[in-house]
């Protein structure tokens, strides 16, 4: 099958992705934890939605098993990416754009939040769209990204931050197996896509913090 054309490179994607993800995790103790209290200063980070989703096929690609499995998976992602961008984001069903920093938030949220058992509200949400949009906002790795590239991006961050909280939701009712699965999901989650060590790091009142005084 070829790939459609407004469809990220592969490659390309993935170096995005491990950019990202290296960009955030140096910034993360120089930057987000240190960001003032006061009121966001940032722009609003938004990236038109593609025509043609493509994080979803990108994501069943890599996931084990045959063809039919993904084909499954892919559906799944589908799902998770309608879900979010109709029932979950505040911003209108037809605004055509995304939210990159209102993804970042809920992203995050979904995995701290099932790895810490967390219920994160509204103003910790908030505090933590303001902490990473600012730190993407100087990333060079999403500077130099492509627009394709940023959407299939902000895509994945959707369609997880659904499936993480669906699951770990469902995980609590099925015991504790199924929650260390989650967790250990969260936890990939975390590093794949913003190089985040979920062990020095939680969500406080004020946003992201450090976990103790000895990952400060």
């Amino acid at each position: 099958m070829t790939r459609p054309s407004d469809a990220p490179d592969p490659r390309h994607q993935a170096q995005l992705v491990q950019d990202l993800a290296h960009g955030v995790e140096h910034a993360l103790l120089d930057a987000v934890l240190n960001l003032g209290t006061g009121p966001a200063d940032h722009a609003a980070m938004t990236v038109p939605r593609a025509r043609v989703p493509s994080a979803p096929a990108w994501l069943a690609r890599h996931h084990p098993g045959g063809a039919q499995a993904q084909a499954q998976m892919r559906a799944l992602y589908e799902r998770c990416l309608s879900h979010y961008r109709e029932i979950v984001c505040a911003d209108p069903p037809d605004a055509g754009y995304d939210d990159i920093g209102a993804l970042l938030a809920r992203f995050v949220a979904a995995n701290l939040g099932a790895l810490r058992e967390i219920d994160v509200t509204p103003p910790m949400l908030a505090r933590l769209e303001q902490q990473l949009a600012g730190v993407l906002q100087l990333s060079p790795a999403w500077l130099r990204a492509d627009l394709r590239e940023r959407q299939s991006y902000a895509e994945q961050l959707a369609i997880i931050a659904v499936l993480m909280r669906e699951t770990s939701a469902q995980a609590v009712l099925e015991g504790a197996a199924a929650i260390d699965n989650v967790q250990r999901a969260a936890r990939g989650y975390l590093v794949q896509l913003l190089g985040l060590d979920a062990d020095r790091i939680t969500i406080t009142a004020h946003g992201l913090a450090y976990a103790d005084a000895d990952a400060a």
